[in-house]
């Protein structure tokens, strides 16, 4: 079966319109028991059902100058005449998980050679007028639009699809997310509304099941956790809810377009209404867990609630959090892939979200902050992360064959960084457009640049971890390429600059006195630090304490030095993950400082911080 989709890409009306939903219709026979696939390329979502039921669906989660295909077998769905349904919604309005591009279906219903149904102006469709469209309602400015469904709209006639031209996708190989059967859910009535608790952090697709007495809409609000006993359902810009406009008499939903993540729900509605039901069905991307057994009984609870954390967070593609972004990073991804190696059986995930990320290269020889983003704000550091990324996937798979669709990439990021080492042997810090973030801690964060213009005149500034990190990822590029960079006068100058001798510290920036934990840990990685840097970051309580993202550079950097340090490490564990537990956490934060980070609006569930599965499976096992 080919792995390429070729054929008609279809529409119904303006392909430029924003937050737009679309049903297409068409029927096939089949005659043998041959195995039957559903191929199917979108922007930007679809589900497809084929006699009534779901087959399948997904965020296609491509770039628009390379899109992909996802293959769903349909046999047990279909019989000897059958019905094919899709909706597609469109989003059309960039965000930190997508690029504008022109709205389009292209899919075709293959057994064995033969094409029982394919995109054309055969196949019927009409608008969605169920769901408001052009709402353009966000969430969050990383995750994108919200919508609004409406059960009383009648549907209209189908009409012929509109040609949009030839279109072509390569078939991803990740699998599809499953959805999962109803999950428990405690409910409590308020005046006005009522409380679903889901009892755990849950990541998945909305469900409605009631009666109402009459025609009303329900806002229905999600979260993480409670803030004064409610559901805070606006945080900053951020807008986390849905809603629905209910019919008189029995109402049942289920939207598996736009997931939402938390553990509670907040359904508002201006008159009482008999549940039958109202949570969110799981969505999960099908793993095979690797079992590992600790005497530790909170090392297992730690370990436990790090792979959960890591399924929570496994969809389309690595994402950051399911609740507030859902969108893929590469020092985030970085940390899920360690752990991945240890957890599940398996590296095809991985290497399909490094040949995604891929297709972030900029002009200028990074990649973008996410993939795929069309709001791009591009940290330089996160560009060498993805060196260590594709060099531990090699490690951990012995899959050279990956290089052939990254060695470009690769070569073309590290000339981008060793053009820019100075005469002094150093890499000054990035100007506008970037964003030259490290770790959300003081003074690593620069958090204040996200919003900087091309007219904020920058001054020139030396960073430690930039220059560190640089010398680390030639290390990796050696490991993988063969190929030596001199990094030597980088690292002298690194010497020089940075460290202070009475404190056996390296300073954050050339021009400011401010020492942390990864600080030190970046210079031992580079070899430029020795174990008494070790013993200084470890035991002086002015360093800036390292965050959970970064706990693999600071853990790296102690076991340097043989297993003096093993104890500390999994005691640190115990300390920081224990104290999450200690606090109600079903999954593993952002920051230790959990919701009230980043004004109320800190993840619960992050995957960066399910490092304890690398470590403790390196430690332990």
């Amino acid at each position: 079966m080919s792995t390429i989709l070729k054929g008609m890409k279809i529409w119904k009306g303006n392909a430029h319109a924003e937050d737009t939903y679309v049903d297409f219709f068409g029927c096939f026979s089949a005659e043998t028991e041959e195995k039957i696939y559903l191929r199917i390329s979108c922007d930007s979502v679809y589900t497809a059902y084929v006699n009534g039921k779901i087959a399948g669906f997904a965020a296609c989660a491509d770039y628009p100058e390379h899109r992909n295909f996802d293959k769903i077998d349909i046999t047990k769905l279909c019989r000897k005449e059958n019905e094919l349904k899709i909706t597609v919604w469109h989003y059309g309005i960039n965000s930190q998980t997508y690029i504008a591009a022109d709205a389009f279906l292209l899919f075709d219903v293959i057994q064995g050679d033969k094409a029982l149904l394919k995109s054309g102006t055969s196949v019927l469709s009409r608008k969605n007028t169920k769901y408001k469209n052009g709402y353009c309602k966000k969430i969050t400015g990383q995750l994108g639009l919200s919508f609004l469904y409406n059960a009383n709209k009648k549907d209209g006639g189908y009409t012929a699809s509109e040609d949009c031209g030839e279109g072509i996708a390569v078939l991803r190989k990740r699998k599809l997310c499953v959805l999962k059967s109803r999950k428990k859910a405690a409910i409590e009535t308020f005046r006005g509304g009522c409380l679903i608790d889901m009892g755990s952090e849950t990541v998945g697709a909305l469900e409605l099941e009631f009666e109402s007495r009459i025609v009303q809409k329900l806002t229905i609000s999600y979260a993480e956790h409670l803030t004064r006993c409610t559901v805070q359902r606006k945080i900053g810009g951020r807008d986390f809810s849905v809603e629905y406009v209910a019919k008189k008499g029995k109402n049942a939903y289920l939207n598996t377009f736009r997931r939402i993540a938390g553990r509670y729900l907040y359904v508002e509605y201006e008159d009482p209404i008999d549940i039958a039901y109202i949570g969110i069905r799981c969505v999960e991307y099908p793993l095979k867990t690797v079992k590992k057994q600790f005497d530790d009984k909170l090392l297992q609870k730690i370990y436990d609630v790090s792979v959960y954390t890591l399924k929570c967070c496994m969809h389309e593609h690595y994402e950051d959090c399911p609740w507030r972004e859902q969108a893929l990073y590469t020092m985030d991804s970085r940390n899920q892939m360690l752990c991945g190696y240890y957890a599940f059986k398996g590296s095809l995930y991985q290497r399909e979200n490094l040949l995604l990320i891929a297709k972030g290269l900029r002009k200028d020889g990074l990649l973008s902050i996410c993939f795929p983003a069309g709001n791009d704000v591009p940290i330089p550091f996160f560009s060498l992360v993805y060196v260590m990324q594709v060099w531990e996937y090699i490690e951990h798979t012995r899959d050279r064959s990956i290089l052939k669709d990254t060695g470009n990439i690769l070569e073309t990021i590290m000339q981008a960084f060793t053009s820019r080492v100075e005469e002094n042997g150093l890499i000054a810090d990035f100007d506008y457009p970037y964003w030259n973030f490290y770790e959300w801690t003081d003074g690593s964060d620069n958090g204040w640049q996200i919003f900087r213009k091309k007219s904020d005149a920058g001054v020139k500034q030396y960073d430690l971890l930039l220059n560190c990190f640089y010398v680390i990822a030639c290390k990796y590029y050696e490991k993988i390429t063969g190929i030596q960079t001199d990094t030597s006068k980088t690292r002298d100058r690194v010497k020089e600059v940075f460290y202070n001798e009475e404190k056996r510290a390296y300073k954050l920036s050339a021009e400011i006195e401010k020492y942390s934990q990864l600080g030190n840990a970046a210079a031992i990685l580079a070899g430029i630090g020795g174990e008494q840097d070790a013993e200084s970051m470890v035991a002086d309580e002015t360093f800036v304490k390292v965050s959970l993202s970064m706990n693999s550079f600071y853990y790296d950097a102690l076991l340097e030095f043989g297993d003096k340090y093993k104890k500390f490490i999994l005691n640190d564990i115990r300390s920081k993950y224990g104290a999450m537990l200690a606090q109600g956490a079903t999954t593993f934060w952002e920051t230790e400082k959990g919701w009230r980070d980043f004004d109320n609006a800190g993840s619960l569930c992050h995957g960066w911080s399910a490092l304890p599965v690398y470590y403790l499976s390196k430690l332990k096992h």
